[in-house]
């Protein structure tokens, strides 16, 4: 493989830097994501700032635009290519943070969010979990509830209901407000919203509930846009990014058993995302009763629960996804219930299937804790 393969090979690829892979991950799967909500171009020169002094720069047109822009690319650039990765993530986030503090109808939750979330990856490190990650998220849903407590419309569920009711007319919820009394379903959605996102802004600060908490954002977050099949621009995907540093990959290879007839094209898959070489696949040597086996450090899995890690433990499988969840926007951007309709059945399924409980064996269900998380001292 020449040099110039390798070098076009590392968008792909999250071992051997200062950052943590999932980390890594997480910030490139940022920049894709913003870059493709037209961050690139929303960069322009101030307009109504928060921040008074930046209209000085509107003295000089285009210098504060194209300098931005230029700092957006060259650290967008080199964030993919695993090029200073903790100084480009910096410089991108800064970006972002600075273009929405000059420009007030560019402030959107979703972009400020991930300004945030690459500045503070780049002040990380990979020798400790990124704890900057979990105190933003923990800020961001005590930012969220406290708002909402301090707003009458919230507790009396005039803001549920305008929204829902008569601004986006949604069938669900017209339909279980009309079995209730005047604006209790209201009042009773807007109750849950509150309280649940103030708790998960506490659990989030203790390691024992953390990872249920993970859990318990993933699903309110999924139920919230089954309810209302709403995404607050790109909020929910940044989440979901946000979430991936809690992700733990284990550092040593990935050790790799498998039923050579049945499970060879699935081989021939992970082989090709694993693109830092991290899985080592070997046939069983003997007849066995499992079709996939997991070894590492810690643990070995087998059948099902082996290739839920092996997908949370392979970076391009996010990638992937999130590829595909972008793609199924622009075809289906002119059908949005059809749009709706799948990424509703893609969200669950996900969930369902890894979720911590052994839907595969003949047992009596039991739920466990997931342990691919970061456990902070």
């Amino acid at each position: 493989m020449t040099n110039i393969s390798i070098f076009l090979l590392r968008p792909f690829q999250f071992e051997g830097t200062k950052l943590h892979p999932n980390v890594l991950l997480m910030c490139k799967l940022f920049v894709l994501l913003m870059t493709a909500h037209h961050m690139f171009f929303k960069i322009a020169d101030p307009f109504i700032p928060f921040i008074a002094p930046l209209d000085w720069f509107n003295d000089y047109p285009n210098v504060f635009k194209y300098t931005l822009r230029t700092l957006y690319a060259l650290s967008g650039f080199a964030l993919l290519f695993n090029i200073k990765v903790r100084s480009a993530a910096i410089v991108i986030g800064l970006v972002v943070i600075i273009n929405i503090l000059a420009s007030t109808p560019l402030f959107f939750n979703h972009s400020f969010i991930c300004g945030c979330a690459l500045f503070l990856a780049g002040l990380t490190n990979d020798k400790e979990p990124p704890y900057l990650l979990i105190f933003q998220l923990s800020l961001v849903y005590f930012g969220a509830s406290i708002n909402k407590f301090l707003e009458p419309d919230w507790w009396s569920g005039a803001f549920m209901d305008t929204w829902l009711g008569s601004s986006r007319e949604n069938p669900i919820y017209l339909f279980f407000s009309g079995l209730l009394p005047d604006m209790l379903f209201a009042k009773l959605l807007s109750c849950i919203g509150m309280f649940t996102e103030f708790a998960i802004a506490v659990f989030l600060l203790f390691k024992k509930t953390r990872h249920l908490t993970l859990w318990f954002i993933i699903i309110f977050h999924t139920a919230l846009f089954t309810l209302t099949s709403f995404r607050f621009g790109h909020f929910i995907e940044s989440l979901a990014l946000i979430l991936l540093a809690f992700l733990n990959i284990p550092k040593s290879q990935l050790i790799i058993n498998y039923e050579s007839k049945s499970v060879d094209k699935l081989k021939r898959f992970f082989t090709l995302l694993d693109q830092d070489k991290k899985q080592v696949w070997s046939p069983f040597s003997e007849e066995n009763s499992h079709w996939l086996k997991l070894k590492t450090n810690d643990k070995t899995l087998y059948n099902h629960n082996a290739l839920k890690d092996i997908m949370l433990y392979t970076p391009n499988f996010f990638v992937i996804l999130l590829c595909l969840d972008m793609a199924t926007y622009v075809i289906l951007t002119n059908h949005k219930t059809l749009l709706f309709i799948i990424n509703s059945l893609l969200l669950w399924s996900i969930i369902l299937y890894f979720l911590p409980i052994p839907w595969f064996k003949r047992k009596k269900l039991r739920l466990f804790i997931n342990r691919n998380f970061f456990v902070p001292l």
